[in-house]
């Protein structure tokens, strides 16, 4: 399923998957096949961007596949977790799915795996956006147990039309942190903060427009015990325990409506806004670095211990120092960037078609460029594989 242009699609007659907790034998997977890419040694990429001399060339090998998609994927100790309509999955990097689960709620059956997602040791959460004929519906959240995929519990948004998107999902010790909001027109919204037992799904607490401004959540992650909420242009820092509020910064905390462009990393928030990034220190009402005229970001950035790495939506990729903000390098792609994911020698890079690129993420030479269907959907690696989104998952390891 396409992300970004899911919502174009409301009442396109999309189908779900059907059944209850599916328990898959990763000896089910479709048998490896390997893929050639372009050479590299030999091509001219028409952005100008510099190409491998051959001799660090990256090669994909089709190692499993899921029919049923991807829309979103995260990574956790090594393990895949990844959403789509109407459908949660784990699954191992090497054998594939472990488990799955139909993620339908109380008869709403057209559902979008959005963009939120939190775990802890015994449980993953996945949040879901109701569309079509139920884009009345509230937004829901699916509680599994990682080791076997049992459903713990689901939360619910009131189904008022005003909180049917799942914005995102973190967890603070004993409390998981569930945020709604909407993608109905105008700036004025309902926000909406749910505190729940992560063990029994009880709500503990919510937090409204009574300490949230009326606008749209772009954002929400937990850092040292308090719960960040992005909103347009102010950051609020709520209690994880009470969901009282701590203290507001004002921060631009997003460009997207359907997908969160700021993250938390180490004792930094990188936050998108439209035009430019900044990096602000956690605790300062300041900003470490910033950057301008960038254009518009199109998708989630990801930064790492070294590198912060940030796609636009006409298709530049700017990889910047962590630390500093200084440009380490840029490169292009033809269409828009929808997904990043790096690892210690690269940087890989989906686009909204079917192009894939990888990147050395020192020099920004290009080691890898194939056709994938990815389709504007997530991409990940955990322990040299990497899973592509788009109508069906499908997992290479990197050699």
């Amino acid at each position: 399923m396409k992300r970004r242009g899911a919502l174009a699609l409301l009442g396109a007659g999309l189908t779900g998957t059907g059944g209850c907790l599916r328990l898959v034998d990763g000896g089910d997977s479709t048998p490896p096949e390997s893929e050639t890419p372009q050479d590299l040694s030999t091509a001219t990429p028409s952005d100008g961007t510099p190409t491998s001399d051959g001799s660090n060339e990256v090669t994909l090998t089709e190692t499993w596949t899921d029919e049923n998609g991807v829309d979103n994927i995260w990574t956790r100790e090594g393990t895949f977790y990844y959403n789509d309509y109407n459908y949660a999955a784990e699954a191992s990097h090497g054998d594939g799915v472990r488990w799955s689960a139909d993620t339908t709620h109380d008869g709403v059956d057209e559902n979008l795996g959005a963009d939120a997602f939190a775990a802890d040791g015994r449980y993953a959460i996945f949040g879901y956006t109701p569309e079509g004929e139920h884009e009345d519906a509230g937004a829901h959240f699916h509680a599994y147990r990682r080791y076997d995929g049992e459903e713990a519990w689901v939360v619910a948004a009131p189904s008022d039309g005003t909180h049917n998107l799942a914005v995102g999902a973190t967890v603070v010790g004993s409390t998981a942190v569930l945020a709604v909001s909407d993608y109905g027109g105008g700036e004025e919204r309902a926000p909406l903060v749910y505190g729940v037992d992560i063990e029994t799904g009880e709500v503990r607490w919510q937090g409204d427009e009574s300490v949230l401004s009326p606008s749209y959540i772009r954002y929400l992650d937990s850092y040292d015990g308090d719960v960040y909420v992005g909103l347009p242009d102010t950051v609020q820092v709520l209690a994880a325990d009470t969901g009282d509020p701590i203290e507001a910064y004002n921060w631009l905390a997003g460009t997207s409506r359907l997908e969160s462009v700021a993250r938390i990393h180490g004792e930094t928030l990188f936050t998108a806004w439209p035009g430019g990034f900044d990096a602000h220190p956690i605790g300062d009402n300041g900003v470490s670095w910033s950057k301008t005229d960038l254009g518009r970001v199109y998708t989630t950035p990801v930064i790492d211990n070294s590198l912060t790495v940030v796609g636009t939506r006409d298709g530049t990729v700017y990889a910047f120092e962590r630390g500093s903000g200084e440009t380490r390098w840029e490169a292009s792609i033809t269409n828009a960037v929808a997904a990043i994911a790096t690892t210690g020698s690269h940087v890989w890079v989906g686009d909204t078609d079917i192009g894939l690129t990888a990147y050395d993420r020192a020099d920004g030479s290009v080691v890898h460029r194939s056709a994938k269907p990815v389709n504007g959907d997530d991409i990940a690696v955990a322990d040299d594989v990497l899973l592509l989104g788009g109508d069906t998952a499908t997992a290479y390891t990197i050699d």
